[in-house]
């Protein structure tokens, strides 16, 4: 079963063969209008008023319910039926909404004055913080240049042959070579030879 939404049925118009439907030209946009119809649908492009064309065939839509689409700006199309057209679109809806009573319920809310008082103690504090941020930065400048002259006179100790308090100050002795354990036994292929000669 196709369900087929129709909105709000106060929003279409009974369309008049006798006139065209406008659209206005303030830009380039996809204009859509939706149709109903209880017969096919000739669609024509009217547009004049110095916008020339007067009726250039555009589509056919069936009966029922469908939509046409396009991209335009300042355009007119007439619709041609042997049965009664209904049509809707965003486009030629009123689009204001006009206030008839007097009575407003929307006031001026005027920004609440400040205590000077609160205001002089807010200005202490950041005055009192950023003080505070100086001297931050200070003492880790201060820091960063007592390592850096630390690290400066551990790699001159070293670079003169002192011991830098350093793990990696000396190189290692080198180990002397164990002895090899086989070097004074006779190969077994040599001593199977010398009891076969006996």
């Amino acid at each position: 079963m196709e369900i087929q939404k129709l909105g709000d049925l106060s929003r279409w118009r009974v369309h008049n063969e006798k006139e065209a439907i406008f659209f206005s030209d303030h830009k380039v946009r996809t204009i859509r209008l939706d149709v109903r119809a209880a017969a096919s649908v000739h669609v024509y492009l009217h547009t004049n008023a110095d916008g020339v064309v007067v009726d250039e065939f555009l589509t056919v839509l069936p009966a029922g319910l469908s939509a046409v689409e396009f991209l335009g700006n300042g355009c007119s199309l007439v619709l041609d039926s042997t049965g009664p057209v209904s049509y809707f679109s965003p486009e030629v809806e009123a689009i204001w909404h006009e206030n008839v009573e007097e009575e407003t319920f929307t006031t001026i809310a005027n920004r609440r004055e400040r205590n000077p008082e609160v205001e002089w103690m807010e200005f202490l504090m950041q005055q009192n913080i950023n003080s505070r941020m100086a001297a931050m930065d200070a003492e880790f400048e201060r820091r960063m240049l007592a390592l850096e002259e630390r690290n400066a006179n551990a790699n001159s100790l070293e670079n003169a042959g002192g011991s830098g308090g350093g793990v990696h100050q000396r190189t290692a002795a080198k180990r002397a070579k164990q002895p090899d354990a086989q070097a004074g036994a006779i190969e077994p292929a040599a001593a199977d030879a010398a009891g076969a000669s006996r």
